[in-house]
Protein backbone atom coordinates (compact mmCIF):
# COMPACT_ATOMS: atom_id res chain seq x y z
CA UNK A 1 0.00 0.00 0.00
CA UNK A 2 1.17 3.53 -0.83
CA UNK A 3 0.48 6.41 1.54
CA UNK A 4 0.33 9.71 -0.35
CA UNK A 5 -0.02 13.10 1.32
CA UNK A 6 -1.89 15.50 -0.98
CA UNK A 7 -1.57 19.27 -0.46
CA UNK A 8 -2.48 22.08 -2.82
CA UNK A 9 -2.79 25.85 -3.19
CA UNK A 10 -0.54 26.78 -0.28
CA UNK A 11 -0.19 30.34 -1.68
CA UNK A 12 2.84 31.66 0.16
CA UNK A 13 2.22 35.38 0.38
CA UNK A 14 -1.32 34.68 1.65
CA UNK A 15 -0.75 32.07 4.37
CA UNK A 16 -2.45 31.56 7.72
CA UNK A 17 0.73 31.18 9.79
CA UNK A 18 -1.18 29.48 12.61
CA UNK A 19 -1.63 26.41 10.39
CA UNK A 20 2.01 25.86 9.47
CA UNK A 21 3.23 24.19 12.69
CA UNK A 22 0.29 21.76 13.04
CA UNK A 23 0.39 20.85 9.36
CA UNK A 24 4.12 20.11 9.39
CA UNK A 25 3.85 18.14 12.63
CA UNK A 26 0.94 16.09 11.32
CA UNK A 27 2.67 15.49 7.98
CA UNK A 28 5.64 13.98 9.82
CA UNK A 29 3.38 11.89 12.06
CA UNK A 30 1.44 10.49 9.08
CA UNK A 31 4.69 9.22 7.52
CA UNK A 32 3.60 9.23 3.87
CA UNK A 33 5.62 7.46 1.20
CA UNK A 34 5.35 10.58 -0.96
CA UNK A 35 4.04 14.12 -0.58
CA UNK A 36 2.35 15.83 -3.54
CA UNK A 37 1.63 19.55 -3.96
CA UNK A 38 -0.68 20.18 -6.92
CA UNK A 39 0.21 23.77 -7.72
CA UNK A 40 -0.13 27.38 -6.58
CA UNK A 41 2.83 27.43 -4.24
CA UNK A 42 2.79 31.24 -4.27
CA UNK A 43 0.27 34.06 -4.35
CA UNK A 44 1.99 36.29 -6.91
CA UNK A 45 5.11 34.36 -8.04
CA UNK A 46 7.43 36.79 -6.25
CA UNK A 47 10.98 35.67 -5.42
CA UNK A 48 10.46 35.89 -1.66
CA UNK A 49 7.28 33.83 -1.88
CA UNK A 50 9.12 31.09 -3.75
CA UNK A 51 11.84 31.13 -1.07
CA UNK A 52 9.17 30.60 1.60
CA UNK A 53 7.60 27.80 -0.46
CA UNK A 54 10.99 26.12 -0.90
CA UNK A 55 11.61 26.21 2.85
CA UNK A 56 8.17 24.66 3.41
CA UNK A 57 8.84 21.87 0.90
CA UNK A 58 12.17 21.11 2.56
CA UNK A 59 10.34 20.42 5.85
CA UNK A 60 7.83 17.99 4.35
CA UNK A 61 8.30 14.22 4.45
CA UNK A 62 9.78 13.15 1.16
CA UNK A 63 10.07 12.52 -1.58
CA UNK A 64 8.02 15.60 -2.53
CA UNK A 65 6.53 15.91 -6.03
CA UNK A 66 5.39 19.40 -7.07
CA UNK A 67 3.75 20.92 -10.16
CA UNK A 68 3.15 24.64 -10.80
CA UNK A 69 -0.21 26.39 -10.81
CA UNK A 70 -1.49 29.53 -12.48
CA UNK A 71 -0.39 31.67 -9.49
CA UNK A 72 3.20 30.49 -9.96
CA UNK A 73 3.65 32.69 -13.05
CA UNK A 74 4.23 36.47 -12.78
CA UNK A 75 1.06 38.52 -13.14
CA UNK A 76 2.34 42.09 -13.49
CA UNK A 77 5.56 41.45 -15.42
CA UNK A 78 4.14 40.73 -18.87
CA UNK A 79 7.51 40.24 -20.58
CA UNK A 80 8.64 37.68 -18.03
CA UNK A 81 5.27 35.95 -18.11
CA UNK A 82 5.41 35.51 -21.90
CA UNK A 83 9.13 34.81 -22.34
CA UNK A 84 10.05 32.90 -19.18
CA UNK A 85 6.90 32.30 -17.13
CA UNK A 86 8.44 29.60 -14.92
CA UNK A 87 11.94 31.05 -14.51
CA UNK A 88 11.44 31.91 -10.85
CA UNK A 89 9.76 28.57 -10.17
CA UNK A 90 12.60 26.63 -11.81
CA UNK A 91 15.26 28.64 -10.00
CA UNK A 92 13.82 28.06 -6.52
CA UNK A 93 11.53 25.02 -6.58
CA UNK A 94 13.34 22.93 -9.18
CA UNK A 95 13.94 22.60 -12.92
CA UNK A 96 11.26 19.96 -13.51
CA UNK A 97 7.76 21.24 -14.26
CA UNK A 98 6.46 17.72 -14.89
CA UNK A 99 8.33 15.40 -12.53
CA UNK A 100 7.91 11.63 -12.55
CA UNK A 101 8.13 9.32 -9.57
CA UNK A 102 8.01 5.53 -9.59
CA UNK A 103 7.06 3.64 -6.44
CA UNK A 104 6.39 -0.07 -5.90
CA UNK A 105 2.90 -0.50 -7.33
CA UNK A 106 2.47 3.01 -8.76
CA UNK A 107 3.85 5.57 -11.17
CA UNK A 108 3.14 9.27 -10.60
CA UNK A 109 3.39 11.79 -13.43
CA UNK A 110 3.24 15.53 -12.88
CA UNK A 111 1.48 17.56 -15.56
CA UNK A 112 1.89 21.32 -15.95
CA UNK A 113 -1.55 22.75 -16.80
CA UNK A 114 -0.68 26.42 -16.12
CA UNK A 115 -1.18 28.55 -19.24
CA UNK A 116 0.95 31.74 -19.54
CA UNK A 117 -1.40 33.16 -22.18
CA UNK A 118 -4.32 33.49 -19.76
CA UNK A 119 -4.51 34.31 -16.08
CA UNK A 120 -6.62 31.63 -14.51
CA UNK A 121 -7.72 28.69 -16.64
CA UNK A 122 -5.57 25.70 -17.54
CA UNK A 123 -4.67 23.64 -20.57
CA UNK A 124 -3.16 20.31 -21.49
CA UNK A 125 -0.56 20.76 -24.21
CA UNK A 126 0.26 18.09 -26.76
CA UNK A 127 3.75 17.84 -25.30
CA UNK A 128 2.37 17.16 -21.81
CA UNK A 129 -0.17 14.68 -23.14
CA UNK A 130 2.53 12.79 -25.00
CA UNK A 131 4.78 12.69 -21.91
CA UNK A 132 1.90 11.37 -19.79
CA UNK A 133 1.06 8.70 -22.35
CA UNK A 134 4.68 7.54 -22.64
CA UNK A 135 5.16 7.36 -18.88
CA UNK A 136 2.03 5.32 -18.32
CA UNK A 137 2.71 3.06 -21.31
CA UNK A 138 6.14 2.18 -19.88
CA UNK A 139 4.79 1.36 -16.40
CA UNK A 140 4.18 -2.21 -15.28
CA UNK A 141 0.69 -3.46 -16.02
CA UNK A 142 -0.23 -3.78 -12.34
CA UNK A 143 1.00 -0.28 -11.40
CA UNK A 144 -1.53 2.35 -10.40
CA UNK A 145 -1.18 5.28 -12.80
CA UNK A 146 -1.52 8.64 -11.05
CA UNK A 147 -1.46 12.08 -12.69
CA UNK A 148 -0.90 15.33 -10.77
CA UNK A 149 -2.57 18.39 -12.35
CA UNK A 150 -3.29 21.82 -10.92
CA UNK A 151 -6.49 22.18 -12.98
CA UNK A 152 -8.96 19.30 -13.30
CA UNK A 153 -11.14 18.67 -16.37
CA UNK A 154 -14.26 18.07 -14.26
CA UNK A 155 -16.63 20.52 -12.50
CA UNK A 156 -15.75 21.81 -9.05
CA UNK A 157 -17.54 20.68 -5.91
CA UNK A 158 -20.11 23.47 -6.29
CA UNK A 159 -20.85 22.57 -9.92
CA UNK A 160 -18.73 25.33 -11.48
CA UNK A 161 -17.60 24.09 -14.92
CA UNK A 162 -14.04 22.87 -15.31
CA UNK A 163 -11.64 25.81 -15.55
CA UNK A 164 -9.69 24.18 -18.34
CA UNK A 165 -9.58 24.41 -22.12
CA UNK A 166 -11.28 21.50 -23.91
CA UNK A 167 -12.10 19.47 -20.80
CA UNK A 168 -13.73 16.72 -22.85
CA UNK A 169 -10.54 16.30 -24.85
CA UNK A 170 -8.46 16.21 -21.67
CA UNK A 171 -10.74 13.53 -20.22
CA UNK A 172 -10.27 11.49 -23.38
CA UNK A 173 -6.50 11.83 -23.21
CA UNK A 174 -6.41 10.73 -19.58
CA UNK A 175 -8.62 7.74 -20.26
CA UNK A 176 -6.67 6.67 -23.36
CA UNK A 177 -3.39 6.96 -21.45
CA UNK A 178 -4.72 4.52 -18.87
CA UNK A 179 -4.79 7.01 -16.00
CA UNK A 180 -6.33 5.62 -12.80
CA UNK A 181 -6.24 8.64 -10.49
CA UNK A 182 -5.96 12.41 -10.98
CA UNK A 183 -4.96 14.56 -8.01
CA UNK A 184 -5.59 18.28 -8.39
CA UNK A 185 -6.41 21.57 -6.68
CA UNK A 186 -7.15 25.08 -8.04
CA UNK A 187 -10.78 25.33 -6.94
CA UNK A 188 -10.01 25.66 -3.20
CA UNK A 189 -12.81 23.16 -2.62
CA UNK A 190 -12.25 19.50 -1.74
CA UNK A 191 -14.05 17.13 -4.07
CA UNK A 192 -14.09 13.54 -5.28
CA UNK A 193 -15.70 12.76 -8.60
CA UNK A 194 -15.95 10.66 -11.71
CA UNK A 195 -16.64 11.41 -15.36
CA UNK A 196 -18.92 9.35 -17.58
CA UNK A 197 -16.55 9.78 -20.51
CA UNK A 198 -13.57 8.63 -18.43
CA UNK A 199 -15.12 6.14 -16.04
CA UNK A 200 -11.79 4.52 -15.28
CA UNK A 201 -10.38 7.74 -13.79
CA UNK A 202 -10.90 8.80 -10.17
CA UNK A 203 -10.60 12.56 -9.60
CA UNK A 204 -9.55 13.67 -6.11
CA UNK A 205 -9.28 17.38 -5.36
CA UNK A 206 -8.19 19.12 -2.17
CA UNK A 207 -8.77 22.75 -1.28
CA UNK A 208 -6.14 25.01 0.19
CA UNK A 209 -3.99 23.57 2.95
CA UNK A 210 -2.77 26.77 4.66
CA UNK A 211 -3.89 29.81 2.63
CA UNK A 212 -6.26 32.53 3.78
CA UNK A 213 -7.89 32.40 0.33
CA UNK A 214 -10.78 30.18 1.39
CA UNK A 215 -13.80 29.29 -0.72
CA UNK A 216 -15.22 27.06 1.99
CA UNK A 217 -15.13 27.57 5.75
CA UNK A 218 -12.04 25.46 6.21
CA UNK A 219 -8.53 24.61 5.09
CA UNK A 220 -7.92 21.00 4.18
CA UNK A 221 -5.58 18.34 2.88
CA UNK A 222 -5.79 14.59 2.39
CA UNK A 223 -3.89 11.41 3.09
CA UNK A 224 -4.59 8.89 0.33
CA UNK A 225 -3.91 5.19 0.77
CA UNK A 226 -3.54 3.38 -2.54
CA UNK A 227 -3.70 -0.39 -2.91
CA UNK A 228 -4.42 -2.58 -5.96
CA UNK A 229 -7.97 -1.82 -7.04
CA UNK A 230 -8.91 0.42 -4.13
CA UNK A 231 -8.24 3.86 -2.69
CA UNK A 232 -8.95 5.20 0.79
CA UNK A 233 -9.08 8.96 1.30
CA UNK A 234 -8.56 10.46 4.75
CA UNK A 235 -9.53 14.14 4.79
CA UNK A 236 -8.12 16.52 7.41
CA UNK A 237 -9.87 19.84 8.07
CA UNK A 238 -8.98 22.95 10.08
CA UNK A 239 -11.43 25.64 11.10
CA UNK A 240 -10.68 29.16 12.32
CA UNK A 241 -6.95 28.63 12.22
CA UNK A 242 -6.85 25.73 14.65
CA UNK A 243 -5.05 22.42 14.17
CA UNK A 244 -6.28 19.83 11.72
CA UNK A 245 -8.78 17.13 12.66
CA UNK A 246 -9.71 13.99 10.70
CA UNK A 247 -13.01 13.71 8.85
CA UNK A 248 -14.88 10.48 7.98
CA UNK A 249 -12.97 8.23 5.60
CA UNK A 250 -14.06 7.74 1.97
CA UNK A 251 -13.21 4.54 0.13
CA UNK A 252 -13.25 3.88 -3.62
CA UNK A 253 -13.20 0.52 -5.35
CA UNK A 254 -12.23 -0.03 -8.98
CA UNK A 255 -14.52 -2.48 -10.77
CA UNK A 256 -14.96 -3.46 -14.41
CA UNK A 257 -17.18 -0.44 -15.13
CA UNK A 258 -14.90 2.07 -13.39
CA UNK A 259 -14.64 3.50 -9.89
CA UNK A 260 -17.38 3.42 -7.28
CA UNK A 261 -17.68 4.76 -3.75
CA UNK A 262 -18.06 2.09 -1.11
CA UNK A 263 -18.71 2.15 2.62
CA UNK A 264 -15.51 2.53 4.59
CA UNK A 265 -14.74 -0.29 7.04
Amino acid sequence: MIRLLHLSDVHFGAVDDRLLPPLLALARDLRPDVTVISGDLTQRARPGQFVEARAFIDRLPGPVLVVPGNHDMPLGNLALRLLAPFARYRRTIGPQLEPTLTLPGAVIQGVNTANPLVWKSGRLTRHSADRLTRTFAAAPKEAMRIAILHHAPIPAADGTPADMANPAGVLGTLAQAGCDIVLSGHTHMPHAGFAETAAGVLFLQVGTAISTRLKTDTNDFALIEIAPGNVTRHAWLARQGHGFAPEPVTRFLKVASGWQTVAAP
